[in-house]
C-alpha cells in the first residue's frame, strides 16, 4: 500500500506543478498587461515588471488551492482511465484510504501555502506597493493618494508619509468632543513612535483648542500621544489590503477595529479565510476525488479541465457572495467563511457515499 500512495503522490505532485505553474503564468502575464495601463509616465515597462514580480508570491497563494483541486483531478482522471483507479478499488482500497493517499501532496502544499501567505508574501507586498507608489508618485506617494486616515474613538487622525524606519511626517488629528463637534486639533512636522513605552513623540506641534467659537493656538516642540498604534499597523493600512497581510497582522488590526466597536471588518474575513484555508483544501480534494470516483470516472480529460474550472469559479463566487454579506448583515466572519467549505463538503460526502 505504501508504494501505491508513493505512486499516487508522485503523479499528483506533478499534476499540480504543472497547473499552478500555467495558471501562475497566465496571470502574471495579465497582470503585467494590467500594470502597463497605468498612465503615469515614471512607470514604465521595468517597474511594471518588478511591481508583478515582487507580487508573485501572493498570486502563487492566491491560485494554489485552485490548481490543487484541478490537478487532482487530472491525476486521478489518468488513474481512472489507465483502470488504475478501479485496480485500487478491487483490491479493497476504501474513498478514505484513497484520500489519505492524497493526503502526503495535500499536506506537502498546504505547508507551502501557509509558509508563503505569512512569511514571503506580505514583506514582498508591502515592498511591491510601496515600490510602485515611488515611482508613480515619488517621495511624496501617500499624500498624493489623499494620505492615511485612521480613528481611535473620538479621534480623526490623517498621516501623509511613513518612511522605512516607521516615522510618520505631516500629522494631523481631530479631536471631537461628545456632540461629535470638532474640540480641538493637533498639526506636527513629524512623529516618532516609542515602542517600550507604546507612545508616539511629535515634534514641530501646532495645538488648536475651540472653546466657545474661540480658537486658542499653541506651538509646542514636543508633544506625546499615548497609543500603541505601532507604525507596522499604520504601513499595513497604507499600503496592504487585508487579503494580503500575515495571521499576525490581521489579528492586530482586527483587535484595533474592536476597540473601536466596528462590526465585521474584512480583516475578520481575511483572517478567517486563512485559519480556515486546510478546510478549504482538504473539501476541495475530497471533492475531486468524489467526482472522480462518481460522474467523471469515464469522461474524457477535456470535460474533467471544463468541470475543474467552473467547479472552481463556483468556489470563488461562493466566497465573493457571503463575504459581503457578512458585513452588510453583520454576520460572523467565521460562518461566511465556512458556508462555502460546507457546501463543498457535503456535495463530496454525499457523492462519496454514493459511490462507496
Amino acid at each position: 500500500m505504501f508504494v501505491l500512495d508513493r505512486y499516487i503522490t508522485r503523479i499528483a505532485n506533478r499534476s499540480i506543478f504543472a497547473v499552478v505553474a500555467v495558471l501562475l503564468s497566465l496571470i502574471s502575464l495579465f497582470a503585467l498587461f494590467e500594470e502597463l495601463d497605468e498612465n503615469q509616465v515614471t512607470y514604465g515597462f521595468t517597474e511594471a515588471a518588478r511591481y508583478v514580480l515582487q507580487t508573485m508570491p501572493r498570486r502563487f497563494d492566491e491560485i494554489l488551492v485552485y490548481g490543487l483541486f484541478i490537478g487532482y483531478l487530472i491525476a486521478l482522471g489518468r488513474l481512472a482511465e489507465s483502470n488504475e483507479l478501479t485496480v485500487c478499488r478491487v483490491t479493497g482500497m476504501s474513498p478514505l484510504r484513497l484520500s489519505l493517499a492524497l493526503a502526503p501532496s495535500m499536506a506537502l502544499w498546504l505547508i507551502l501555502s501557509m509558509a508563503i501567505s505569512e512569511y514571503v508574501a506580505p514583506q514582498s507586498e508591502r515592498r511591491a506597493e510601496a515600490d510602485k507608489l515611488q515611482a508613480q508618485f515619488g517621495s511624496d506617494a501617500l499624500n498624493r493618494r489623499g494620505g492615511l486616515w485612521l480613528r481611535d474613538g473620538q479621534m480623526f487622525m490623517q498621516v501623509q508619509a511613513i518612511d522605512e524606519n516607521g516615522d510618520i511626517w505631516r500629522v494631523k488629528q481631530y479631536w471631537l468632543d461628545q456632540d461629535n463637534a470638532l474640540a480641538e486639533s493637533i498639526e506636527a512636522a513629524s512623529g516618532q513612535y516609542d515602542a517600550t513605552a507604546q507612545t508616539w513623540l511629535f515634534r514641530d506641534v501646532v495645538r488648536t483648542r475651540l472653546t466657545q467659537g474661540n480658537a486658542e493656538h499653541e506651538r509646542l516642540d514636543e508633544w506625546r500621544w499615548d497609543n500603541p498604534i505601532s507604525p507596522d499597523l499604520l504601513a499595513a493600512q497604507a499600503f496592504l489590503d487585508p487579503s494580503k497581510m500575515s495571521m499576525l497582522a490581521l489579528s492586530r488590526q482586527i483587535e484595533f477595529a474592536r476597540g473601536q466597536l466596528l462590526g465585521v471588518s474584512e480583516y475578520e474575513l481575511a483572517f478567517w479565510t486563512r485559519a480556515l484555508k486546510p478546510l478549504t483544501f482538504l473539501g476541495l480534494t475530497l471533492f475531486a476525488l468524489a467526482v472522480v470516483m462518481g460522474p467523471l470516472r469515464e469522461v474524457g480529460m477535456g470535460l474533467r479541465l471544463t468541470f475543474g474550472i467552473f467547479a472552481g469559479l463556483g468556489f470563488k463566487y461562493l466566497q465573493d457572495l457571503f463575504a459581503p454579506a457578512a458585513i452588510v448583515f453583520n454576520i460572523p466572519a467565521v460562518i461566511a467563511i465556512l458556508i462555502p467549505i460546507a457546501v463543498y463538503w457535503s456535495i463530496a460526502w454525499l457523492l462519496i457515499r454514493r459511490n462507496a
